[in-house]
């Protein structure tokens, strides 16, 4: 399932980080969230271009190993969700065939 469009929106705190970028999908049994706030709107840009090519490529799961040096600097991230559906699949339907009785000897 890939992610939604991301909405950019102004913050206008006299803080450092004056730009978010945030999208999620929510539906019965999955979520995937993904937030970040930077110091200029192509930071933030510069987050969910490199979410929507983690998601493409499958590689989600290596997000935090490919953000662009010196990143901290510019902007903070936070993501979070259901990453292995296929594998959370393949454990349910194992379970499913297991008993709710225990058998004793």
């Amino acid at each position: 399932m890939l992610v939604k469009q991301f909405k950019f929106k102004r913050i206008h705190d006299k803080g450092g980080f004056q730009w978010i970028a945030h999208s999620e999908i929510e539906a019965p049994g999955f979520y995937r969230g993904f937030t970040a706030v930077g110091k200029t709107l192509a930071d933030v840009k510069e987050f969910s271009a490199l979410v929507r090519l983690c998601e493409r490529t499958g590689a989600l799961d290596r997000l935090s190993e490919m953000h662009p040096p010196g990143f901290e600097s510019r902007m903070q991230t936070t993501w979070g969700g259901n990453w292995y559906l296929h594998k959370r699949k393949a454990h349910l339907s194992i379970l499913s065939g297991l008993s709710a009785t225990p058998v004793l000897p």
